[in-house]
Order: C-alpha cells, then structure tokens, then sequence
C-alpha cells in the first residue's frame, strides 16, 4: 500500500510517458487511487477504440496521451478523463448557443484548435489539447482570459496528477497538509509556480 510519511516517499511515474518502468510506478499510485475509492482500474482502450476517436475528431492524439489510454484506459488520475464519447472540440460546445464565455482575442487565436480530454473535478473547468502543437491548455470558465496554456505535453498533466494524487495516502507521521505542500514542491520543479497558482488556486 503506498504510504506518504516523507517528501521522499512520493513516486514520481514518469518523466515521459514510454519512460523504463513507468508503467510499474504508475500502476502502484493507480492501483492506490482505486483502492482508497473502492473501485476496479480501468481496462485498456483499445486501438481500434483510439482510431476510431481520432477519425471523429479528424486529428490525432498526442503520443503520450494515446499510449496512456492503450495502457491503463480511462483511469482515475486524481482528476477526471473524459470518456471518449465526450471528448470534442472546446468550440463545439458553445456553437448553438448565445450563452458561451466572452473570449478574448488571444483565446480565439487558440479556441479553434482546443480538443477537450479531461475535467478538473467535475467543476466547468476543462483541459484540452492542441490539436497541432499537443500543448496543453487549461479553460477556466470563471474569469478571462478563459484560456492559458499549463503544459507542455499531455505527459506533464498527467505527471503531475498523479503526484497530487499522492497527498491522500498519509503515513501516521504525517498529515494531508504537509503533504500537499510536499507535491507542490516536486511538481514546481518540474513546471513552476505560475501553473500550479492557476490551476489549483
């Protein structure tokens, strides 16, 4: 069972999707993310599941994402994945209605290339990737600029969940607080602080 007593304890899965053992390492916190909700982990998407999205949305996915899901399916990462049935562009959803976010002029240069994939928390809030870059993009539907690019790659969101996921498994010398600051820490260093203040702030 992971247990978090340490800054050191965190399981850092990956660098890059594909990376040596990074199935091993990311298999252990999903496995605990599971556990600790009482759920099963997802099967693997098939290749043919991932064509046939890809076809629909007439681009392709970005690589990590796509061995991600061929790997461990639509699995909890912390944060939600949308099933496949729901991921589309970000501009769809407001096509047919008066009632969508104002955006400003540097989100529309963006907005048209934006493909949804996953919802933080249920709340509004989505990511997205481009479909010609793969760098991923956050839409804060709360305040303009609705869109900010946080990521890299798909492998630097995902990354970084999985290490915040992490905050709940506290040992007995530890507690949900220090933890979280813990990750903070470990994911920082990896994207900084300005992604980390918009996305969980």
């Amino acid at each position: 069972m992971l247990e978090i007593n340490t800054k050191e304890d965190f399981i850092i899965p990956f660098e890059k999707i594909g990376d040596d053992e990074w199935i091993e390492r990311t298999q252990i916190i999903l496995e605990a993310i599971a556990d600790n909700s009482y759920a099963t982990l997802e099967t693997p998407v098939s290749d043919s599941e991932i064509d046939i999205l890809e076809q629909r949305l007439g681009t392709a996915l970005p690589t990590g994402l796509k061995l991600f899901y061929s790997t461990f399916g639509i699995a909890d990462i912390g944060e939600i994945l949308m099933d496949f049935d729901t991921i589309g562009r970000l501009s769809a959803i407001w096509a047919n209605s008066s009632h969508g976010p104002s955006f400003t002029a540097k989100d529309q240069e963006y907005l048209p290339y934006l493909i949804t994939f996953g919802d933080y928390l249920g709340n509004g809030n989505m990511f997205c990737f481009h479909e010609k870059t793969h760098e991923i993009y956050y839409f804060d539907h709360d305040s303009a600029p609705f869109l900010s690019k946080l990521f890299d790659t798909a492998d630097d969101y995902i990354r970084s969940c999985l290490i915040f996921a992490q905050c709940e498994f506290c040992g007995e010398e530890t507690d949900e607080e220090e933890t979280e600051e813990w990750a903070e820490e470990i994911v920082e260093a990896f994207v900084g602080r300005a992604v980390i203040d918009k996305w969980h702030y």
